[in-house]
């Protein structure tokens, strides 16, 4: 008689299941650094988007009614010739802020205030904990070119504030310093907050 050694189907079986539960404790172990691996990459898409539009803000001008040729007039100063649609020279009060009526993309902004919204990328969720008010744009690049596909699921929440030039602390009054504040939201993986000065000169 032949002895015939080998696995029985009840050590195969449980073989199987003590390698089964092996792989659920190692897959448990693992996913959660799957997925903070992900944050990683958000966080890096945040802070490339954020600098990219804080830059493109910050290089227009302080406001509509500044000097765009040199700088020789500045508004909130008194000057020699005035505009007919601004004979005081006074800069742009809070309430007025946001995109004039010639302007329709970013090619065209002529001051910080301009870019005031909600800038969605696309399938980003909608400008959660923007005011009623703020207009909704896509994303797009300093020459108007969409740019929502690069960065899909992102907002950003743009905010000009006029602030004491001292303590930079918000003010209502018209000052020679504004603040822009971009929230960026990247669904569940966060928020990131960038802010920029703008003076008037």
């Amino acid at each position: 008689m032949r002895i015939v050694k080998g696995f029985t189907l009840i050590e195969s079986v449980v073989a199987i299941v003590i390698m089964g539960f092996a792989m659920v404790t190692l897959t448990s172990f693992l996913y959660p650094q799957i997925e903070r691996s992900a944050a990683s990459q958000y966080q890096t898409r945040a802070v490339t988007l954020g600098q990219s539009m804080l830059s493109q803000i910050l290089a227009r001008g302080f406001d509509h009614w500044s000097d765009f040729d040199g700088g020789s007039v500045r508004c909130g100063e008194a000057a020699l010739v005035t505009n007919p649609s601004n004979p005081t020279n006074s800069c742009t009060v809070t309430d007025a802020f946001g995109r004039d009526i010639l302007e329709t993309d970013p090619e065209s902004f002529n001051d910080v205030d301009d870019y005031i919204g909600c800038w969605k990328g696309t399938n980003a969720s909608s400008c959660a904990g923007s005011p009623e008010d703020y207009p909704e744009y896509d994303l797009m690049d300093i020459l108007g070119n969409d740019s929502s596909d690069q960065y899909k699921n992102f907002t950003v929440l743009v905010t000009t504030r006029y602030v004491d030039s001292s303590s930079f602390e918000e003010v209502s009054a018209i000052t020679t310093m504004k603040k822009i504040t971009l929230l960026i939201q990247a669904g569940k993986w966060g928020d990131y907050t960038f802010i920029g000065y703008r003076g008037n000169y």
